[in-house]
């Protein structure tokens, strides 16, 4: 699968209608998956959910509010022994050998991709970025980068008040959001392409849909690296 392999630590990105239909459906090529990183392996998927989350509904709920970037997303979230970061707009939801450990202290961010998200924590862990029959510019993971640099642009001045709703509490605390269009930006991530080279991005198809599986640690180097130059690489102006 692109090179994946036991052991290894994976962020899935993923349009399942690109597959054009699964014999077992979602749980096939979830099975796929686990078999190939094999016990000792972590999956994690993207949970999040900025849509149902908004600026006009700041709550939050743990166990109800679904994910709002696909069906294989949504999929794990309701997986047997898989657990679900607390954020309210970029929750992850982890499941295999790193579980825990990629979840836990996700609340404690104040950002959608801080340094206790799961997305940030697969660099450090040498993991990988799946893109699956979905563009580049869906890469959540450029959004860290953008975080960590930091960027002018990826926050907004002041943070806002949420509502998070848990099994056994409800409390408000304050986050900020990403603010990149209201910056008067467009993200381009697909340009990752131009500046990380081939052998940490290698590209193919899963079962029809064209695929990447990116190398999280050369993907952070790159995009950082690239920043550095310059801030604004990543995105365009909007015109006004």
């Amino acid at each position: 699968m692109l090179g994946l392999k036991k052991g290894d630590a994976v962020l899935i990105h993923s349009s399942y209608k690109s597959m054009g239909g699964l014999e077992g459906g979602i749980e096939t090529f979830i099975d796929a998956v686990l078999s190939v990183i094999g016990d000792r392996g972590t999956l994690i998927a993207p949970t999040l959910t900025f849509r149902d989350v908004s600026e006009t509904n700041r709550v939050f709920d743990y166990t109800n509010t679904p994910s709002c970037v696909g069906a294989i997303s949504e999929f794990v979230r309701h997986m047997e022994d898989a657990k679900r970061s607390i954020h309210p707009t970029h929750s992850c939801t982890c499941y295999g050998f790193k579980r825990d450990w990629y979840v836990n202290g996700h609340e404690q961010d104040r950002t959608p991709v801080g340094k206790n998200s799961p997305i940030y924590k697969l660099h450090q862990d040498g993991g990988k970025v799946l893109m699956l029959g979905c563009r580049l510019g869906s890469n959540t993971s450029m959004h860290g980068v953008e975080e960590a640099f930091p960027t002018p642009y990826v926050l907004p001045d002041t943070p806002a008040p949420y509502t998070i709703i848990l099994l056994d509490r409800t409390y408000d605390i304050e986050f900020y959001r990403h603010h990149i269009r209201q910056n008067g930006y467009a993200q381009r991530y697909d340009r990752l392409e131009h500046v990380l080279d081939a052998g940490y991005m290698p590209k193919g198809l899963i079962h029809g849909a064209v695929s990447w599986l990116i190398d999280a640690p050369a993907m952070w180097q790159a995009g950082l690296k690239t920043l550095e130059k310059d801030p604004y690489y990543f995105v365009d102006k909007l015109d006004e």
